[in-house]
């Protein structure tokens, strides 16, 4: 759908919902969201500097449209399960088709990463092709989804103890530039492998390769489960209405400036959910 004609097909669809969601004063109930440290998307209340990409957005959003909001730390797993019981009412979702039976999608991304591989500075590690992964000793961030290619490399090398698990990205970071090192390649977001060796002051000592794995738009999904959303599409018609008018009075481009990205780079249209 051209970015014109869904702005048009969401301002006649809800024409006042967002309006009234700022103007009437209804006591809403309280919104359950997970928190999980995912820089620089997401941090979790751990950290006192950052809260993150998308807290930024969904916080204003949700603000906005009147709701107050906690957040529960919960692994990736639990997660899941929580969303499918309604135990959490919102989490930020890439786009899975068996994830319908248990979550709405918004249509309009709330953000957008790109998938690719860090490697040592110095390093003579070269990804052209998947098929290049199975000479080398992979670091695995545990929980991180990875494409079914990289996955099956993945397990594949585990048999051969040839992939090194942590559930700590900075430590692993570490551990790619150790001499000697255990760990050849590590992928991830690059966004986040930019973002932690700026932050360690490792930025001279890692290389980002140029390979993208895969791009993901990420959207703020609703469980069907979810008992304090009363009507979910139309709170889902707003949550989109309000990302659109982020795009377009350019706070988004400015929240994206604080956390050293481009928001040229990541053009959301291309994007946006039939």
């Amino acid at each position: 759908m051209p970015k014109f004609a869904f702005i048009v097909f969401l301002l006649l669809t809800f024409p006042s919902g967002f309006a009234n969601a700022l103007e009437t004063p209804v006591v809403k109930k309280t919104l359950l969201l997970n928190d999980i440290d995912w820089p620089p998307f997401l941090f979790s209340r751990e950290n006192e500097r950052y809260i993150g990409i998308g807290k930024e957005i969904i916080n204003q959003c949700l603000d906005e449209m009147g709701y107050p909001i906690d957040y529960l730390k919960l692994p990736v797993k639990r997660t899941h399960v929580q969303m499918q019981n309604g135990d959490l009412d919102i989490s930020l979702y890439s786009y899975k088709k068996a994830r319908e039976d248990f979550v709405y999608y918004s249509k309009v991304p709330i953000f957008i990463s790109e998938y690719g591989f860090a490697v040592a500075k110095d390093s003579k590690v070269a990804i052209n092709q998947i098929s290049d992964l199975e000479k080398y000793y992979i670091g695995h961030l545990g929980g991180l989804t990875h494409t079914p290619e990289v996955l099956k490399i993945i397990e594949d090398k585990r048999k051969i103890d040839e992939v090194i698990e942590s559930y700590n990205i900075d430590i692993m970071l570490r551990q790619l530039i150790n001499v000697p090192s255990r760990i050849d390649i590590i992928p991830n977001s690059k966004e986040t492998f930019l973002w932690r060796a700026k932050e360690l002051g490792i930025s001279d000592k890692i290389k980002v390769l140029d390979f993208t794995l895969a791009v993901k738009p990420y959207y703020v999904t609703v469980s069907k489960a979810s008992q304090n959303i009363d009507r979910p599409l139309q709170f889902m018609g707003q949550i989109d209405q309000c990302l659109v008018k982020l795009h377009e009075n350019g706070e988004y481009e400015k929240i994206l400036d604080k956390y050293g990205l481009d928001a040229k780079l990541y053009p959301y249209e291309k994007y946006i959910l039939p």
